[in-house]
């Protein structure tokens, strides 16, 4: 099939939405072809849009010129999220939908571009009293509501309220032809989009598919009063297994807002942290403002700064527990019962400095120049019944056992981290760290990357290829368990793992929205 130049459909582009919002070089759209799992092929243009009505019209031109489009929101996916699969590409930047159209104080919810970032959505919000359920991903400094619908994120406000897919109560979409359409409540004239579940729920849908089925550019999301009183809690353990079973019952209990763990290497990691660093410094100040008064919040900095980092005691796993509630007394009746189940399962308790500070400033920069180095990271989520995440813990840690000579010759090290969601799943993710020999520089905050490396990124030393023969196994071991994924895109098989009717149910579907096959194709296992 015969398309027409890069030039031209960028030409073609800039006649909807103008010149400076197409973005043609060759370095920049490089880096909009890659994210932290690696490159595909290089997309022929990048547009922003500014509206559903500027994102129909270009998916619409794309459509009838045969050109693939790809959505790409903040740029945080490590499963291939955003990656082409075949050169007549566009990636549509969906950032400039970044409006909140409304925050409906009575009715409790709010419209915003699905283009916004947590982090203006929140101080927004927070401003009125008010917060969304789940509040967002730790990188929504930068990353979007849209980004984390497609994702299936869980976060902010997930050990309480789950995932994000549970707040959100209808959708305005893009299909692949350009049409829009809504779901919910919003699905019809006269009505608002207050209700998510009028019949099948459509608005689910559309949700966790990792941009399979078309856009999102506007969501309406539920709204609760931002909670007045907060406590926190800080528990280490010495293994593993005492830190599963605390966390799985502080999860099943229903008292936490948000309760996660950090394996050793994780403490570690915190323990040898330099005060001096900007992140360091922006922890400190998180709790300041996190205090209930001026007064309070001082104080509480001042411990931390005096405590240094006494609280990280090395080998051991650590719990952080945030607790939300009405009352000052009912949020003290919450941790003391989080303390007696930590206590319960062997903790010592600590100064719960991370999660005070955390709730200060909830979302990181990760644009920072000390993040900016040769370490390459790759996570792996997944999440288990409580009843089955010990095994898969012990089997993912006999894996890196067997392993092991490898990691070590190949200056490999891993982390893992543990979230409880909801109260039916426990998360595990391992992180991989390891330095890519390549010099694998990619700033993917500010559209700024370094082309040689990434140009030759296709080839991966040794060590990189190690990581993701080890990410496969490790893959492999999760699935044994029983697990499900989030962020699953091109990188969890999950078209393969279904029953044969509902893969077609699926394949069917994906026909009736994308007939030709044309947006995001490979995501899901969606292949065009």
């Amino acid at each position: 099939m015969n398309y027409i130049s890069n030039a031209d459909i960028q030409a073609r582009l800039g006649d909807i939405v103008g010149s400076d919002s197409v973005i043609g070089d060759l370095e920049s759209r490089t880096f909009y072809s890659t994210d932290l799992e690696g490159g595909g092929e290089t997309t022929a243009a990048v547009v922003r849009v500014h509206s559903t009505e500027e994102l129909s019209q270009v998916v619409a031109l794309c459509d009838s010129l045969n050109y693939v489009t790809i959505p790409r929101g903040g740029g945080f996916s490590y499963t291939g999220g955003y990656t082409p699969i075949l050169e007549n590409s566009v990636t549509i930047d969906l950032r400039g939908i970044d409006e909140i159209y409304e925050i409906n104080e009575e009715d409790m919810y709010v419209r915003v571009g699905c283009g916004c970032t947590w982090r203006d959505l929140y101080e927004a919000l927070k401003a009125k009293g008010l917060r969304t359920p789940y509040y967002g991903p730790m990188s929504g400094y930068n990353a979007t509501v849209g980004g984390a619908l497609s994702q299936g994120s869980f976060f902010l406000g997930s050990t309480e309220y789950g995932t994000v897919v549970e707040s959100v109560l209808s959708l305005e979409m893009v299909l692949a032809n350009g049409d829009v359409i809504h779901t919910g409540s919003d699905s019809a004239k006269g009505t608002a989009p207050f209700y998510r579940n009028y019949g099948p729920d459509l608005t689910g849908l559309f949700l966790a598919d990792t941009g399979a089925l078309g856009f999102k550019a506007v969501a309406t999301l539920k709204l609760i009063h931002f909670p007045p009183h907060q406590a926190y809690g800080s528990f280490a353990f010495e293994t593993g297994e005492q830190t599963l079973g605390a966390l799985s019952e502080i999860g099943r209990s229903g008292l936490a807002a948000e309760a996660y763990a950090w394996d050793p290497y994780f403490v570690q990691v915190m323990s040898e942290a330099s005060v001096s660093t900007g992140q360091d410094l922006q922890f400190l100040w998180g709790a300041i403002r996190n205090g209930a008064g001026l007064v309070d919040g001082v104080s509480a900095g001042l411990r931390i700064a005096l405590a240094g980092k006494k609280v990280f005691k090395a080998g051991t796993h650590i719990i952080q527990v945030m607790i939300d509630d009405h009352s000052a007394a009912g949020a003290a009746e919450r941790l003391k019962r989080v303390r007696r189940i930590a206590l319960k399962n062997g903790a010592t308790e600590l100064a719960p400095s991370v999660p005070r500070a955390t709730r200060g400033t909830p979302f990181t920069n990760f644009n920072v120049t000390e993040r900016r180095t040769t370490l390459r990271n790759l996570p792996t989520n997944a999440l288990f019944t409580h009843s089955r995440a010990p095994a898969a813990l012990a089997a993912m840690r006999a894996l890196f056992d067997a392993n092991k000579p490898d990691i070590e010759r190949h200056g490999m090290e891993i982390g893992l981290v543990f979230f409880a969601v909801g109260k039916n799943a426990m998360a595990i993710e391992p992180l991989f760290y390891w330095h890519d020999a390549q010099q694998y520089l990619h700033n993917r905050v500010e559209q700024r990357s370094d082309l040689d490396a990434l140009a030759t990124f296709a080839g991966r030393p040794e060590a990189t290829e190690f990581a993701f023969e080890l990410r496969s196994k490790l893959k492999a071991v999760m699935k044994e368990h029983g697990s499900v994924h989030v962020q699953i895109a091109k990188a969890y098989d999950y078209l393969g793992t279904r029953e044969p009717r509902l893969a077609k149910l699926l394949k069917d579907i994906k026909a009736s929205v994308d007939p030709k096959g044309r947006v995001n194709p490979g995501s899901l296992g969606l292949k065009p």
